[in-house]
C-alpha cells in the first residue's frame, strides 16, 4: 500500500488529540475502520508509528519522523488544492504571506492590498525555519521576517531572502518616564525588561549590549506585544521594541543613543516567482516599512530614510 493524503491527516489528527477514538470521531469514521486503516500505514511504514500506554497514544521515532513530514506536505497540499480551485473557478489570486518575528505584517498587507482584485491571506507563526521551508513547497508566496541584527534568516532549497531593512531598535517607557526621547542604555539599567516572544537571538544580544555598557540586567521578561505594553503600562517593565507604528495611549518610544541594537526586515520569495511579482513583494515590504517609520516619528522624513536605505546582497 501507498501512502496517501489522507493517511497522513489521520496520523496528524490521532497526535494532536492523543486518542484514536477522538481522531475517529474527528475524522467522521467509525474508531475500527480508523485502527485497521493505523494498521495499514504501519505496515507500509515498516514500523508502529504510535505507542499505546494509560495516558492514551504518542508518536514512535518512526512516528515523529512522518508526522515532522506531515506537517510540511499536508498544508501545501491544501494550497495546491486551493489555488487549483480558485483557478477553475476563474477566481482572483489571492497571494500567501507567512510573517515571522516581523511587526511589519499588517502594514506589509494593506500595502498588497492596494489595488489589488483580493487580499492577500497571511499566517503569523514564531518558526522561521518551518515557514520558509513551507515556502520552498509553494504552501506561501513570500515569507516577511525578522532577525537580530546582522543575522541572517534561515536557508531553503529555492528560496531567495532581500533585505528590507535594517532598524535602530527603541524602548518603550511609560508617558510619565523621567528620561527624555533619547537616552544612554546604562540610564535604565535599573529598570526590568521586557521582550517579544521568539526573536532568536535577540535576547543573548541585549545581554551583551549591556555589558558593553557597564552594566547586568534582570533576566527579561519574554510575552506578546499585547502583555508586554500592559507591563509598560502598569509601570512594571520598560520594552524593546522595533521603531515602527503607534503606540497605545500612555506609552512612548525611547531612541537609543549609539543603536546599541538593531533588528532587520527580510522578505522571502522562491527563485522561480514571476520578477514582476517578486518586484511587487519586494516594493510593498519597503514601503511599508518607511510607512511605519515616518508614522512613529522616526525623526525623518520618508524622502530620506529611503534614501539612507542600504542594500545588501540578496542570499
Amino acid at each position: 500500500m501507498d501512502l496517501e493524503v489522507r493517511h497522513l491527516r489521520a496520523l496528524t489528527t490521532i497526535a494532536s488529540l492523543g486518542s484514536i477514538t477522538k481522531a475517529a470521531a474527528a475524522l467522521g469514521i467509525a474508531q475500527p475502520a480508523l485502527s485497521a486503516q493505523l494498521s495499514r500505514i504501519d505496515r507500509a511504514l515498516g514500523g508502529p508509528s504510535f505507542v499505546r500506554d494509560h495516558r492514551g497514544v504518542r508518536p514512535t521515532p518512526l512516528g515523529a519522523l512522518v508526522l515532522d513530514r506531515a506537517r510540511t506536505l499536508l498544508p501545501a497540499m491544501d494550497a495546491l488544492l486551493q489555488d487549483a480551485r480558485r483557478l477553475a473557478r476563474g477566481d482572483a489570486t489571492t497571494l500567501r504571506l507567512a510573517s515571522t518575528d516581523s511587526t511589519l505584517a499588517a502594514a506589509f498587507v494593506h500595502r498588497l492590498s492596494e489595488g489589488a482584485d483580493a487580499p492577500p491571506t497571511l499566517r503569523c507563526t514564531w518558526d522561521a525555519a518551518r515557514a520558509v521551508a513551507e515556502l520552498a513547497t509553494g504552501t506561501y508566496d513570500a515569507v516577511l521576517a525578522g532577525t537580530c541584527g546582522d543575522a541572517l534568516p534561515p536557508a531553503a532549497p529555492g528560496v531567495r531572502w532581500q533585505l528590507v531593512g535594517t532598524d535602530a531598535v527603541h524602548v518603550v517607557v511609560r508617558a510619565d518616564h523621567p528620561c527624555g526621547d533619547e537616552t544612554d542604555l546604562v540610564d535604565l539599567a535599573d529598570e526590568r525588561w521586557v521582550v517579544a516572544v521568539g526573536e532568536g537571538c535577540f535576547v543573548e544580544c541585549f545581554l551583551r549590549a549591556c555589558a558593553r555598557a557597564g552594566f547586568a540586567p534582570p533576566t527579561p521578561s519574554e510575552c506578546d506585544r499585547a502583555a508586554g505594553l500592559d507591563l509598560v503600562l502598569t509601570g512594571g517593565a520598560v520594552a524593546l521594541a522595533h521603531p515602527y507604528g503607534t503606540l497605545p495611549g500612555g506609552l512612548r518610544g525611547v531612541r537609543l543613543r549609539g543603536a546599541p541594537l538593531s533588528w532587520s526586515t527580510w522578505l522571502a520569495a522562491h527563485i522561480d516567482s514571476p520578477p514582476d511579482l517578486s518586484a511587487r513583494i519586494v516594493a510593498a515590504a519597503r514601503d511599508a516599512r518607511l510607512d511605519q517609520l515616518v508614522g512613529a516619528g522616526a525623526g525623518a522624513s520618508r524622502t530620506a530614510l529611503d534614501a539612507g536605505h542600504q542594500d545588501r546582497p540578496a542570499v
